[in-house]
């Protein structure tokens, strides 16, 4: 018997059967608890497995102990709370603990949850030790002034730091800044804000251009740890000697020096400044030179660029996005291939202050387009997956997935990768879930709203739901639908017009969707080597499936199929990859029993080539 049936059946009798009794909730757990010196508005972190937050259900925390020999307990609620962390607001419940005094608690911490209509559940207690202080003194004991320059962070040591909701921190300079030209300036409380806190012991100052200027010079003078805490009381700590050299901002290096349009390029070098319109900082990067394109005359560019990402004073990210003109034709640094010569200069502006680097010689290759895309799995997938019974051989599968899209791809410059490609401002995203969440029971579907002849976006998501698309009365969701795959099977309720018989032979043996006693595959499994044969049949069936829909959707997504504004071969030819879907049998899909995968065909891979081949 299929367990199409069965399946069936529950739904058709859904209003004749008793609800079944919920399952009980296995009791939450408490690993570890981390916390600082307790202040007011300070959080205790809270480790653990199975914390419930709304509208699943609610979590309480209590602490039942001792303050230095007085018996305390109190019951809190998470400030913040996930399944395996929550945090633990230091509020006047909290407070009282202490009666607002130095002390330290020492007991259990156990957690509470109560699942939405159904009693609560108890985790066993855990020891815990907190110690609490209503206020504290900062002291600085060290700076380190190393390499300084506008936007640096400078590493300090001391102790009473604070930050988040307890209150602020800053270093504060006092002193004679004299700049390299002669010049020079009483620096008056110039608060450095601590920006990175390492405990309450150190961290880090940021060297805002406002303290000292952007230019080169000598600090000399003293400093001090300032903090505010949550009540606005402010706390100095005594004066430290400090001197320091500053000095103005410089280029080092850029890299890669051989890139595409889409690309990442990485800037490092000295005194880069965030780009933060309420601060009045930016950082500001010019090409001037001579462009050389691959096909054509050289001419002479002048080119602004805004660096993305600040990463810190020595590093900038700038990615070579993709412009386009009003013809929706790239234009703009790396819109052609070719090689730049001539100089590069990084200007920082603070306030109504500006300065510059000194020009660093550049050559640079802007390399033919490349088409980066990355295969995110959803958590459906795992789900759909475990309906084909292959749950665990996920690992394989995935992997193989990538040598079929890779397969069908060779000799082109379109990569696929399951990592988010950082080193790429822009690249196709596929999402891989399970269910057709248009409700149509797709394999696949590129939903972005327009067919993208000559690929001219290299920036687009093939998932998700997409309104534009929508707007214009197409399908919205996107991606691509492995649950969608078992319609191949003959004796799916909804079969498909190309099942087959030899997809319930493939995954018949481990899907109880096919077959009620099939028998689904978990990792670890120990399997005879005949049953490693009928799995290793359908992992790659199944890795084609999908690998095959995948590669068919981006083929879309790069402007296929290749006859004017049609989507799919007008025609159907055996083994084209663009054909429509009825066009393509299963075991062309699958590759199975000697089937050769379908291919770009024809004037769709004259097209592949012509934008992504070897040849300029």
């Amino acid at each position: 018997m299929r367990a199409w049936t069965a399946a069936l059946a529950l739904f058709a009798c859904r209003g004749n059967v008793a609800d079944p009794e919920p399952v009980p909730l296995p009791p939450p757990e408490v690993h570890s608890t981390d916390a600082d010196l307790l202040v007011p508005w300070s959080f205790v972190v809270v480790h653990g497995e199975g914390f419930l937050q709304r509208p699943a259900g609610t979590t309480v925390v209590r602490l039942e102990g001792s303050v230095d020999g007085r018996a305390a307990g109190v019951f809190l609620r998470p400030h913040q709370s996930s399944a395996r962390q929550m945090q633990i607001l230091v509020d006047p419940d909290f407070v009282a603990l202490f009666e607002g005094r130095v002390g330290t608690f020492v007991g259990t911490a156990a957690v509470e949850v109560t699942p939405s209509e159904q009693p609560p559940v108890w985790s066993a207690p855990t020891p815990v030790r907190l110690d609490f202080a209503p206020a504290l003194v900062p002291k600085l004991t060290s700076v380190a002034a190393e390499d300084v320059a506008p936007g640096a962070v400078l590493p300090l040591r001391g102790d009473g730091l604070l930050s988040g909701a307890e209150g602020r921190s800053a270093l504060v300079l006092n002193g004679r800044f004299e700049t390299h030209d002669g010049a020079s300036f009483r620096v008056t409380d110039a608060e450095l804000p601590v920006v990175e806190r390492l405990g309450r012991t150190s961290g880090g100052a940021f060297l805002a251009p406002a303290a000292l200027g952007l230019s080169g010079g000598t600090f000399e003078g003293h400093a001090r740890l300032r903090t505010q805490a949550a009540d606005g009381t402010l706390r100095d700590s005594g004066p430290l000697t400090l001197a320091f050299e500053q000095h103005g901002p410089r280029l080092d290096a850029l890299a890669p020096l051989h890139a595409a349009r889409g690309q990442v390029l990485t800037l490092s070098g000295s005194g880069f400044l965030p780009n933060e319109p309420a601060e009045e900082t930016a950082t500001l990067v010019r090409a001037e030179g001579v462009f050389s394109p691959t096909l054509g005359e050289p001419y002479p560019v002048s080119v602004a660029l805004l660096p993305e990402t600040w990463v810190d004073h020595t590093e900038v990210r700038l990615g070579l996005r993709t412009q386009l003109d009003d013809e929706g034709r790239p234009v703009g640094w790396g819109a052609t291939a070719g090689v730049f010569e001539g100089t590069l200069t990084a200007e920082l502006l603070a306030g109504g202050e500006r300065a510059s680097t000194a020009p660093m010689p550049l050559r640079f290759e802007f390399a033919p387009a490349t088409q980066v895309v990355h295969l995110r799995y959803l958590r459906g997938f795992r789900d759909a997956l475990a309906t084909f019974g292959l749950a665990g051989a996920e690992g394989d599968l995935r992997t193989r997935v990538l040598q079929v899209c890779h397969r069908d791809y060779a000799g082109l410059r379109v990569h696929f990768t399951e990592q988010r490609p950082l080193d790429w401002a822009e690249f196709v995203t596929v999402e891989i879930g399970g269910r057709d969440p248009n409700g149509l029971g797709l394999f696949g579907l590129d939903n972005t709203p327009i067919k993208d002849d000559g690929n001219q976006r290299l920036d687009e998501l093939l998932g998700g739901r997409n309104a534009e698309a929508e707007a214009l009365g197409n399908l919205p969701f996107g991606g691509v639908f492995i649950e969608s795959f078992l319609a191949l099977s003959p004796s799916h309720p909804e079969a498909s017009i190309i099942a087959d018989a030899r997809f319930d032979e493939v995954f018949g043996p481990f899907s109880t969707a096919v077959d009620e006693d099939a028998e689904p595959f978990e990792a670890g499994d120990a399997i005879s080597p005949a049953r490693a044969s009928q799995l290793q049949i359908a992992v790659d069936a199944l890795a084609n499936l999908i690998g095959s829909t995948v590669s068919h959707e981006v083929g879309h997504a790069l402007g296929l199929a290749a006859y004017g504004s049609q989507v799919h071969n007008p025609l159907p030819r055996e083994g084209a990859l663009m054909d429509a879907g009825s066009d393509r049998p299963f075991a062309e899909r699958a590759a199975i029993d000697g089937r050769a995968p379908a291919r770009f065909l024809g004037p769709n891979r004259t097209y592949l080539d012509r934008l992504f081949g070897d040849a300029p």
